[in-house]
């Protein structure tokens, strides 16, 4: 996050009376698609964007974005910008596809969790 922040501080500078990178959105959206491109992601996914921003949670990206807009401060909303576009990273201890659990019927789950104690790895599901 602090990279956000001196990404648009410098921008601000560099660029001077451009007010393309001057708007906090534009520079933390393009900070995030770039971070992406690096990484060999696709530069925007929609559908991660999507499902991100309607969960219900202290992770929802739009937190950071809304209390820059309402407290005025513009580097919070470059990093709010920022959290949406760059999907955060995957957890390497989490084996789990890519599908969310809760599009997975009961046989899936359980053939998923037989397949995992075949491997001989002690792991637990927690499904909530």
């Amino acid at each position: 996050m602090n990279k956000v922040k001196r990404t648009y501080t410098r921008a601000r500078g560099i660029l001077g009376n451009s007010n393309i990178l001057q708007n906090p959105y534009i520079a933390g959206g393009i900070a995030g698609a770039v971070k992406n491109l690096i990484y060999g992601h696709p530069a925007l996914n929609i559908r991660s964007i999507q499902h991100r921003i309607t969960l219900p949670n202290a992770k929802n990206p739009l937190i950071p974005l809304l209390l820059g807009y309402f407290l005025k401060n513009k580097p919070l909303q470059a990093i709010g910008a920022f959290l949406i576009v760059d999907p955060p990273a995957p957890n390497d201890l989490d084996d789990m596809p890519n599908e969310d659990i809760d599009d997975m019927s009961d046989e899936e789950i359980k053939a998923l969790s037989e397949e995992i104690e075949e491997e001989g790895k002690e792991k637990k599901i927690c499904i909530h």
